[in-house]
Protein backbone atom coordinates (compact mmCIF):
# COMPACT_ATOMS: atom_id res chain seq x y z
CA UNK A 1 0.00 0.00 0.00
CA UNK A 2 3.19 1.98 0.80
CA UNK A 3 4.95 1.71 -2.36
CA UNK A 4 1.56 2.44 -4.09
CA UNK A 5 0.81 6.01 -2.78
CA UNK A 6 4.71 6.43 -3.27
CA UNK A 7 4.06 5.73 -7.17
CA UNK A 8 0.77 8.25 -7.17
CA UNK A 9 2.76 11.01 -5.20
CA UNK A 10 6.42 10.78 -7.50
CA UNK A 11 3.72 10.63 -10.47
CA UNK A 12 2.05 13.36 -9.39
CA UNK A 13 5.11 15.31 -9.50
CA UNK A 14 6.29 14.35 -12.96
CA UNK A 15 2.72 15.39 -14.02
CA UNK A 16 3.35 19.08 -12.54
CA UNK A 17 7.14 19.48 -13.51
CA UNK A 18 5.99 19.11 -16.97
CA UNK A 19 3.29 21.11 -17.15
CA UNK A 20 5.78 24.14 -15.38
CA UNK A 21 8.26 23.61 -18.50
CA UNK A 22 5.26 23.95 -21.19
CA UNK A 23 3.97 26.86 -19.58
CA UNK A 24 7.72 28.68 -19.81
CA UNK A 25 8.19 27.66 -23.76
CA UNK A 26 4.61 29.02 -24.43
CA UNK A 27 4.97 32.45 -22.21
CA UNK A 28 8.38 33.16 -23.88
CA UNK A 29 8.33 34.82 -27.51
CA UNK A 30 10.58 33.04 -30.02
CA UNK A 31 13.27 34.72 -31.68
CA UNK A 32 13.45 34.96 -35.68
CA UNK A 33 15.99 34.89 -37.16
CA UNK A 34 15.67 37.53 -39.91
CA UNK A 35 14.10 39.90 -36.99
CA UNK A 36 17.35 39.57 -35.07
CA UNK A 37 19.38 40.71 -38.76
CA UNK A 38 17.00 43.23 -39.69
CA UNK A 39 19.19 46.14 -38.60
CA UNK A 40 22.50 45.01 -39.67
CA UNK A 41 23.12 46.11 -42.99
CA UNK A 42 23.24 43.14 -45.69
CA UNK A 43 26.42 42.53 -48.01
CA UNK A 44 24.04 42.69 -51.09
CA UNK A 45 22.97 46.78 -50.20
CA UNK A 46 26.75 47.71 -49.38
CA UNK A 47 27.41 46.51 -52.71
CA UNK A 48 24.67 48.27 -54.61
CA UNK A 49 25.50 51.19 -53.00
CA UNK A 50 29.38 51.46 -54.25
CA UNK A 51 28.28 50.49 -57.60
CA UNK A 52 25.92 54.03 -57.50
CA UNK A 53 28.92 55.55 -56.86
CA UNK A 54 30.29 57.83 -59.80
CA UNK A 55 34.04 57.75 -60.57
CA UNK A 56 35.84 60.61 -61.14
CA UNK A 57 36.90 60.40 -64.58
CA UNK A 58 39.74 63.18 -64.67
CA UNK A 59 41.82 61.48 -61.81
CA UNK A 60 41.34 57.77 -62.87
CA UNK A 61 38.93 56.37 -65.19
CA UNK A 62 36.93 53.17 -63.93
CA UNK A 63 35.58 52.06 -66.86
CA UNK A 64 37.27 53.99 -70.16
CA UNK A 65 35.30 53.44 -73.16
CA UNK A 66 37.55 52.80 -76.09
CA UNK A 67 41.08 54.40 -75.80
CA UNK A 68 42.26 56.91 -78.47
CA UNK A 69 45.65 56.60 -79.80
CA UNK A 70 48.47 58.36 -78.13
CA UNK A 71 49.83 62.28 -79.14
CA UNK A 72 52.23 61.92 -81.78
CA UNK A 73 55.70 62.11 -80.30
CA UNK A 74 58.51 64.68 -81.79
CA UNK A 75 61.61 62.87 -82.85
CA UNK A 76 64.69 63.73 -81.34
CA UNK A 77 66.27 66.81 -82.93
CA UNK A 78 63.20 67.66 -84.54
CA UNK A 79 60.55 70.58 -83.46
CA UNK A 80 57.52 69.49 -85.48
CA UNK A 81 54.10 71.41 -85.46
CA UNK A 82 50.42 71.41 -86.91
CA UNK A 83 48.35 74.21 -87.04
CA UNK A 84 44.55 73.60 -87.96
CA UNK A 85 42.35 76.04 -88.83
CA UNK A 86 38.25 75.05 -88.76
CA UNK A 87 34.82 76.41 -89.87
CA UNK A 88 36.15 77.91 -93.48
CA UNK A 89 36.89 79.05 -96.12
CA UNK A 90 36.08 82.59 -95.14
CA UNK A 91 36.77 86.21 -95.42
CA UNK A 92 39.85 85.57 -93.38
CA UNK A 93 40.73 82.72 -95.51
CA UNK A 94 42.52 84.37 -98.02
CA UNK A 95 44.83 86.88 -95.25
CA UNK A 96 45.58 83.29 -93.72
CA UNK A 97 47.23 82.08 -96.93
CA UNK A 98 48.89 85.06 -97.34
CA UNK A 99 50.57 85.06 -94.16
CA UNK A 100 51.69 81.69 -94.33
CA UNK A 101 53.11 81.93 -97.60
CA UNK A 102 55.17 84.63 -96.81
CA UNK A 103 56.25 82.45 -93.65
CA UNK A 104 56.23 79.54 -96.22
CA UNK A 105 54.55 77.97 -93.42
CA UNK A 106 51.77 74.96 -94.07
CA UNK A 107 48.57 73.81 -92.67
CA UNK A 108 45.97 71.93 -92.56
CA UNK A 109 42.13 73.24 -93.02
CA UNK A 110 38.97 71.27 -91.95
CA UNK A 111 36.75 72.97 -93.78
CA UNK A 112 32.54 73.02 -93.89
CA UNK A 113 30.91 71.89 -96.75
CA UNK A 114 28.67 75.23 -97.54
CA UNK A 115 31.72 77.04 -97.22
CA UNK A 116 33.76 74.87 -99.51
CA UNK A 117 30.51 76.17 -102.21
CA UNK A 118 30.98 79.70 -101.50
CA UNK A 119 34.30 79.49 -102.07
CA UNK A 120 35.63 77.36 -104.73
CA UNK A 121 38.40 79.47 -105.47
CA UNK A 122 40.09 79.34 -101.95
CA UNK A 123 39.61 75.56 -101.55
CA UNK A 124 41.05 75.01 -104.95
CA UNK A 125 44.30 77.54 -103.86
CA UNK A 126 44.42 75.98 -100.28
CA UNK A 127 45.44 72.59 -101.99
CA UNK A 128 47.31 74.02 -104.98
CA UNK A 129 49.92 75.86 -102.25
CA UNK A 130 50.41 72.59 -100.60
CA UNK A 131 48.13 72.55 -97.32
CA UNK A 132 46.17 69.57 -96.01
CA UNK A 133 42.43 69.95 -97.23
CA UNK A 134 40.56 68.10 -94.41
CA UNK A 135 36.73 67.70 -93.58
CA UNK A 136 34.20 69.35 -90.88
CA UNK A 137 31.14 68.53 -91.77
CA UNK A 138 27.93 70.23 -93.48
CA UNK A 139 25.75 71.80 -90.29
CA UNK A 140 28.15 72.24 -87.51
CA UNK A 141 25.01 71.81 -85.92
CA UNK A 142 25.57 69.22 -82.65
CA UNK A 143 21.80 68.34 -82.72
CA UNK A 144 21.62 67.32 -86.40
CA UNK A 145 25.62 66.18 -86.85
CA UNK A 146 25.74 64.20 -84.18
CA UNK A 147 21.49 62.93 -83.88
CA UNK A 148 22.84 59.24 -85.45
CA UNK A 149 25.85 57.48 -86.58
CA UNK A 150 24.54 57.58 -89.70
CA UNK A 151 24.30 61.43 -89.96
CA UNK A 152 27.71 61.89 -88.92
CA UNK A 153 29.03 59.69 -91.96
CA UNK A 154 25.85 61.98 -94.54
CA UNK A 155 27.52 65.24 -93.31
CA UNK A 156 31.67 64.05 -93.72
CA UNK A 157 31.05 61.99 -97.06
CA UNK A 158 29.12 64.90 -98.78
CA UNK A 159 31.90 67.62 -97.21
CA UNK A 160 33.99 64.65 -98.76
CA UNK A 161 32.26 64.44 -102.13
CA UNK A 162 32.01 68.47 -102.78
CA UNK A 163 35.67 68.56 -101.63
CA UNK A 164 36.86 66.33 -104.34
CA UNK A 165 34.22 67.49 -107.11
CA UNK A 166 36.63 70.90 -106.67
CA UNK A 167 39.75 69.56 -106.28
CA UNK A 168 40.05 65.82 -106.94
CA UNK A 169 41.24 65.29 -103.54
CA UNK A 170 39.66 62.36 -101.69
CA UNK A 171 40.70 63.38 -98.27
CA UNK A 172 39.64 61.14 -95.37
CA UNK A 173 40.53 63.43 -92.60
CA UNK A 174 37.90 64.90 -90.36
CA UNK A 175 37.30 66.96 -86.91
CA UNK A 176 33.65 67.09 -85.58
CA UNK A 177 31.95 69.69 -84.96
CA UNK A 178 33.21 71.14 -81.19
CA UNK A 179 35.63 67.91 -81.00
CA UNK A 180 35.00 64.32 -80.25
CA UNK A 181 34.34 65.18 -76.81
CA UNK A 182 31.49 64.50 -75.35
CA UNK A 183 28.89 63.68 -78.70
CA UNK A 184 31.32 61.25 -80.52
CA UNK A 185 30.34 58.42 -78.64
CA UNK A 186 32.28 54.53 -79.87
CA UNK A 187 28.87 53.92 -81.63
CA UNK A 188 29.46 57.03 -84.22
CA UNK A 189 33.78 56.09 -84.01
CA UNK A 190 33.29 52.59 -84.91
CA UNK A 191 30.94 53.69 -87.99
CA UNK A 192 33.07 56.67 -89.21
CA UNK A 193 36.35 54.07 -88.77
CA UNK A 194 34.08 52.06 -90.63
CA UNK A 195 34.12 54.60 -93.58
CA UNK A 196 37.47 55.04 -93.49
CA UNK A 197 37.81 58.62 -91.96
CA UNK A 198 40.58 59.71 -89.38
CA UNK A 199 39.38 61.64 -86.67
CA UNK A 200 41.50 64.69 -85.37
CA UNK A 201 41.62 66.96 -82.42
CA UNK A 202 43.47 69.37 -81.43
CA UNK A 203 46.65 69.28 -77.82
CA UNK A 204 46.63 73.39 -77.84
CA UNK A 205 43.15 75.23 -77.90
CA UNK A 206 44.35 78.98 -79.34
CA UNK A 207 40.80 79.86 -77.78
CA UNK A 208 40.90 82.53 -80.97
CA UNK A 209 36.93 82.22 -80.75
CA UNK A 210 36.87 83.43 -77.37
CA UNK A 211 39.10 86.49 -77.59
CA UNK A 212 41.31 88.30 -79.44
CA UNK A 213 44.58 87.35 -76.85
CA UNK A 214 45.15 83.86 -78.00
CA UNK A 215 48.87 84.77 -78.53
CA UNK A 216 50.22 84.19 -75.21
CA UNK A 217 48.56 81.29 -74.18
CA UNK A 218 48.74 79.47 -77.43
CA UNK A 219 52.72 80.00 -77.39
CA UNK A 220 53.01 78.51 -73.43
CA UNK A 221 50.38 75.43 -74.31
CA UNK A 222 53.17 75.04 -77.42
CA UNK A 223 55.97 75.29 -75.48
CA UNK A 224 54.21 73.32 -72.60
CA UNK A 225 53.61 70.09 -75.11
CA UNK A 226 57.33 70.56 -76.63
CA UNK A 227 58.48 70.06 -73.25
CA UNK A 228 56.84 66.85 -72.36
CA UNK A 229 58.09 65.15 -76.35
CA UNK A 230 54.81 65.72 -77.62
CA UNK A 231 54.01 67.36 -81.25
CA UNK A 232 51.38 70.54 -80.65
CA UNK A 233 47.87 70.33 -82.86
CA UNK A 234 47.00 73.73 -82.61
CA UNK A 235 43.55 74.55 -82.82
CA UNK A 236 42.56 78.24 -84.95
CA UNK A 237 39.43 79.22 -87.56
CA UNK A 238 39.03 81.01 -90.50
CA UNK A 239 38.43 84.45 -88.65
CA UNK A 240 40.12 87.69 -88.67
CA UNK A 241 41.55 88.15 -85.47
CA UNK A 242 42.55 85.14 -86.16
CA UNK A 243 44.12 86.47 -89.03
CA UNK A 244 45.76 89.21 -87.72
CA UNK A 245 47.91 87.57 -85.02
CA UNK A 246 48.92 84.70 -87.11
CA UNK A 247 52.13 86.44 -88.30
CA UNK A 248 53.44 86.92 -84.59
CA UNK A 249 52.59 83.17 -83.78
CA UNK A 250 54.77 82.35 -87.61
CA UNK A 251 57.42 84.83 -86.18
CA UNK A 252 57.53 83.15 -82.50
CA UNK A 253 57.57 79.30 -84.65
CA UNK A 254 60.22 80.41 -86.73
CA UNK A 255 62.53 82.41 -84.79
CA UNK A 256 62.30 78.67 -82.88
CA UNK A 257 62.98 76.43 -84.92
CA UNK A 258 59.83 75.08 -85.54
CA UNK A 259 58.84 73.07 -88.83
CA UNK A 260 54.83 73.15 -89.82
CA UNK A 261 53.71 70.15 -90.78
CA UNK A 262 50.59 69.21 -92.98
CA UNK A 263 48.12 66.11 -91.73
CA UNK A 264 47.32 63.63 -94.29
CA UNK A 265 45.78 60.41 -94.19
CA UNK A 266 49.20 58.38 -93.09
CA UNK A 267 49.69 60.77 -90.61
CA UNK A 268 49.85 59.24 -87.04
CA UNK A 269 46.18 60.79 -85.76
CA UNK A 270 45.35 62.28 -82.50
CA UNK A 271 42.23 62.48 -80.75
CA UNK A 272 40.46 63.10 -77.16
CA UNK A 273 39.38 59.87 -74.89
CA UNK A 274 36.35 59.62 -74.21
CA UNK A 275 36.67 58.23 -70.31
CA UNK A 276 33.45 58.43 -68.96
CA UNK A 277 32.98 61.90 -70.59
CA UNK A 278 31.14 60.94 -73.64
CA UNK A 279 27.01 60.76 -74.05
CA UNK A 280 24.80 61.22 -76.60
CA UNK A 281 23.26 64.79 -77.89
CA UNK A 282 19.96 65.57 -75.63
CA UNK A 283 17.61 66.82 -78.48
CA UNK A 284 15.00 68.06 -75.68
CA UNK A 285 17.69 70.25 -74.58
CA UNK A 286 17.22 72.18 -78.27
CA UNK A 287 13.49 71.81 -77.96
CA UNK A 288 13.68 73.59 -74.48
CA UNK A 289 15.99 76.58 -76.46
CA UNK A 290 13.42 76.84 -79.31
CA UNK A 291 10.51 77.08 -76.58
CA UNK A 292 12.21 79.90 -74.66
CA UNK A 293 13.29 81.58 -77.81
CA UNK A 294 9.35 81.82 -78.78
CA UNK A 295 8.35 82.76 -75.00
CA UNK A 296 6.43 86.44 -75.67
CA UNK A 297 8.23 88.81 -73.67
CA UNK A 298 5.48 89.26 -71.43
CA UNK A 299 5.14 85.80 -70.71
CA UNK A 300 8.79 85.76 -69.14
CA UNK A 301 7.90 89.02 -67.23
CA UNK A 302 5.05 87.15 -65.33
CA UNK A 303 7.07 83.97 -64.75
CA UNK A 304 10.00 85.87 -63.34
Amino acid sequence: MRKYILSIVILCLILLLSGCSRGLSINTPAVEPEAALGNAPSMEASSSNHSDAKPDASVSPQNPQRLAPEPPKQKPGQKMIYLTFDDGPTIATKDILDTLQNYDAKATFFMLEPKMKESPSMVKRIVTEGHSAGLHGVTHDKYKFYQSPQTSINEMTKAQETLEDLTGVHSTIIRTPYGSVPYLTDSFRTALDKQGFTLWDWNVDSSDWSNGQYLSTTIHQIQKQVSAGIIPIVLMHDKPETAKHLPALLKFLSQNGFMTKTIGSDTQPYSFNCYNRCHPVNPAKKLQMAENEQTPIWKESLTR
